[in-house]
C-alpha cells in the first residue's frame, strides 16, 4: 500500500521524502515500480503466446504471413510486420 501511495502521490512530493517518511528505502520502491507490468507489455505477452500456439498446431510451419491472416480470422487487428516482429522461430523451438 506505502507503493501505491507514492506511485499516486510522486508528482506532488518528491519520492525520497516520501519513502523516508514511510520508512522504506527508495530503491525497493524503484524495484516495486520496475516490477509492475503495463497494459502493453501484458498485450505483448498474450499476442506472443497466441503466436507460439498457432505456430505449434501448424507443426511448425506457418510463418509470420499465415500466423497473421490465422490472427485476423480469430478477430485481431494485426500486420504481418507486426507478428512477423514479435515472431522469432528460433526462439519459440523447443530444447530437449
Amino acid at each position: 500500500m506505502k507503493y501505491c501511495f507514492i506511485k499516486k502521490n510522486e508528482k506532488i512530493f518528491p519520492i525520497e521524502k516520501m519513502c523516508r517518511v514511510l520508512e522504506i528505502s527508495t530503491g525497493s520502491f524503484y524495484r516495486w515500480r520496475r516490477a509492475n507490468i503495463t497494459i502493453a507489455q501484458k498485450r505483448i505477452i498474450a499476442l506472443k503466446e497466441q503466436i507460439e500456439k498457432i505456430y505449434f498446431e501448424s507443426k511448425q510451419r506457418y510463418g509470420s504471413p499465415r500466423i497473421a491472416i490465422e490472427l485476423q480470422c480469430l478477430g485481431y487487428q494485426i500486420s504481418r510486420i507486426t507478428v512477423a516482429k514479435c515472431f522469432d522461430p528460433y526462439k519459440t523451438r523447443v530444447i530437449f
